[in-house]
């Protein structure tokens, strides 16, 4: 009984926290989201670039291992071919707190997904991605 009253606590404060966020500033943070989802899948390096912080960092895990990649690396790997990916893409959640704000994206492409974990700030720049955790989830035949 106390671990289910524990969850439900936790989902109602969860919900009570994304609905007293600012529309304006979740839309905010929308369009940088988009930033990187537009600019990755019409390979546009220069929107791709305007959604990050560079000296973020980029974490998964590949073979029981942490790695650890800094964002401007990440960012230096999509180049501007202009080129169109097939993907489809989705912006799942959004929660605000103050100067800091969670995104869950995600990316589909034809035989798997990317789940995409934004940690962004509210920078003198306005909102930027700075840290960013991700799962590839291979789709079932």
């Amino acid at each position: 009984m106390k671990k289910l009253f524990s969850i439900c606590a936790i989902t109602l404060l969860s919900h009570s926290s994304i609905a007293q966020a600012d529309p304006n500033i979740i839309r905010e943070v929308e369009t940088v989201c988009n930033y990187y989802l537009e600019g990755g899948t019409n390979g546009d390096s220069v929107m791709f670039s305007k959604a990050f912080l560079p000296d973020g960092q980029m974490r998964y895990m590949r073979n029981d291992t942490v790695v650890n990649v800094m964002l401007k690396d990440f960012m230096a790997r999509v180049r501007n071919t202009g080129v169109k990916q097939d993907r489809k893409t989705k912006i799942e959640n959004i929660q605000v707190f103050g100067n800091a704000a969670t995104a869950k994206l995600t990316i589909e492409y034809p035989t798997f997904y990317f789940h995409d974990i934004m940690g962004l700030l509210k920078t003198k720049d306005g909102w930027k991605i700075v840290s960013k955790i991700f799962y590839r989830e291979e789709k079932s035949k």
